[in-house]
């Protein structure tokens, strides 16, 4: 790819990139972003119980591994990491982005953001980036205060 790259260029591939992920993928995600202002914390500044702005829905990329099942004596835990790759200009227009410690809702399951990066320069400038790459691993329902639990 060639360094010198056009305003009209990047336009083009943001045009593309955009409707490949809205019109023709369609994988929606809804997104969490965590209240630390409602949040309280112990003395160490951990939150047990967590408060959550409401989620915002978007498309992206999604590239999920196998789920895993383990057995440890307290009935099966299941595990999955799984990357959502999310474009940076629709996070710029809904005004919202993804963190470490944020919730993505996906295909009934909870994912918890454990790194993000932003690595996908066009031409190689940092300036024309146009994408965030977010992976995150299945959470338990149960450690959320996302959904109203059954009695």
């Amino acid at each position: 790819m060639p360094k010198f790259v056009l305003a009209r260029d990047i336009e083009f591939f943001r045009s593309i990139s955009r409707e490949l992920v809205d019109t023709v993928i369609q994988t929606a995600i809804v997104l969490f972003k965590v209240n630390v202002y409602d949040s309280k914390v112990n003395i160490y500044g951990e939150s047990l119980n967590k408060t959550w702005y409401p989620g915002v829905e978007m498309y992206c990329i999604i590239d999920k591994e196998p789920e895993g099942i383990s057995y440890e004596g307290f009935g099966p835990d299941s595990s999955q990491t799984i990357t959502f790759k999310l474009d940076k200009l629709t996070c710029e227009e809904k005004g919202i982005y993804p963190e470490i410690g944020d919730m993505i809702y996906f295909d009934q399951s909870y994912y918890e953001i454990d790194n993000t990066n932003e690595i996908q320069f066009l031409g190689g400038q940092p300036s024309n980036n146009y994408s965030i790459v977010c992976t995150a691993f299945m959470s338990r329902k149960s450690d959320l205060n996302i959904e109203e639990r059954v009695k």
